[in-house]
C-alpha cells in the first residue's frame, strides 16, 4: 500500500467518541500520517502531547481539561505520542476518559511497542496497526533505516547523504545534535565498520578505541542500530551470540535514560561483532 492509501484507510476507521491505539514502526512515520490526517482540522480542536520523558498525571489532566469543553468545529482530536511511556498513576487517571471519551472526541495513542502499553490501557483502545509502505529503489539496509526513522526516507531516496572519511566521521559524532547529519553518520559508520572488520584485530581494536571515547547516547543508539544490522547479516556468528548482542542493542534502543558505561558497551558490541570477546 502507498502512504496515501494507508492514510485514507486510517481516516475511514476513525470515529468520534472512541479511543485508538496507533501502532507504527516509528514515531516519525506516525507524525507524517497524522499530520496528513489533521491538516484540515481546527488548530484549537487538536491537542498533541509529545513527552520528553514519561507521560505523567499532569499531562493526562491537561487532556481531560481540554476535552471538558465542546469543540469549535465538529470534532476534538487528542494525539498522544510515546503512549508506552505513561506512568501507572497517569494511566489510572486516564482510564475513564479512554473508555468513554466525549461524543465529539477522538483519542489516538501512538506507540511502536504495543505490548509495552499497560494492559489496562490496551484493553480500552481499538488497535490500528500500520506498516511502512515498500519504497522501490532502496536496498535492504536503507529500508531498515527508514523502518527506524521515516524522516530518513527523503535523504536516502535522493542519496542526499555523504560517506565521510574517518576523520570527518569522528568530528561529525560530536555534532549529532543536528538531525540532518544523522544519515551521514549512520551510512559512514556502516562503511567504516565493514572496512575495519576485514582488517587484523589490533587495527580494528584501535578504531573501536576511538569510538569508545564518545560518551554520547545518540551516537550509542546509532552504533546499536548499525551493529544490529551487521550482526543479523553475519552468518558466521553462532545463534546464541547473535541473540546476546541483539538483546544488548535492543536494551540501548529502548532505554529512556543515558546511564550506560559507554566504553564497556562500545567494546562489548563492536568486538562482539567480529566474534572477539573482551
Amino acid at each position: 500500500m502507498t502512504f496515501e492509501e494507508i492514510r485514507d484507510k486510517i481516516s475511514k476507521h476513525l470515529e468520534s467518541g472512541k479511543s485508538y491505539g496507533l501502532v507504527v514502526p516509528n514515531k516519525a512515520y506516525a507524525k507524517a500520517l497524522l499530520k496528513a490526517l489533521i491538516r484540515t482540522s481546527n488548530v484549537q480542536d487538536t491537542m498533541i502531547i509529545e513527552p520528553d520523558t514519561n507521560i505523567g498525571i499532569d499531562e493526562v489532566r491537561t487532556v481531560i481539561e481540554f476535552l471538558d469543553f465542546a469543540p469549535k468545529g465538529e470534532i476534538k482530536k487528542v494525539i498522544l505520542y510515546d503512549a508506552d511511556k505513561m506512568t501507572q498513576e497517569a494511566a489510572n487517571a486516564f482510564l475513564k476518559t479512554l473508555e468513554e471519551p466525549p461524543s465529539y472526541a477522538i483519542l489516538i495513542l501512538v506507540t511502536s511497542r504495543w505490548f509495552s502499553l499497560l494492559p489496562t490501557i490496551r484493553s480500552r483502545l481499538q488497535k490500528l496497526q500500520v506498516q511502512l509502505p515498500i519504497e522501490p529503489g532502496l536496498d535492504e539496509f536503507e529500508r531498515y533505516l527508514v523502518y527506524w526513522n521515516y524522516d530518513f526516507l527523503e535523504p536516502i531516496k535522493e542519496k542526499a547523504y555523504s560517506i565521510l572519511s574517518e576523520e570527518e566521521f569522528l568530528e561529525a559524532i560530536d555534532e549529532l545534535d543536528e538531525p540532518s547529519q544523522e544519515p551521514d553518520v549512520i551510512m559512514s559508520l556502516k562503511h567504516l565498520l565493514e572496512q575495519y572488520l576485514n582488517k587484523d584485530l589490533a587495527t580494528y581494536a584501535n578504531f573501536v578505541s576511538q569510538l569508545a571515547k564518545k560518551n554520547n547516547i545518540e551516537f550509542l543508539r546509532i552504533v546499536s542500530k548499525v551493529v544490529s544490522w551487521l550482526i543479523y547479516k553475519n552468518d558466521s556468528l553462532p545463534p546464541n551470540l547473535k541473540i546476546k548482542y541483539l538483546r544488548i542493542c535492543d536494551e540501548i534502543l529502548r532505554s529512556k535514560i543515558a546511564n550506560f558505561n559507554y566504553q564497556l558497551t562500545y567494546y562489548t558490541l563492536l568486538l562482539g561483532l567480529r566474534g572477539d570477546n573482551l
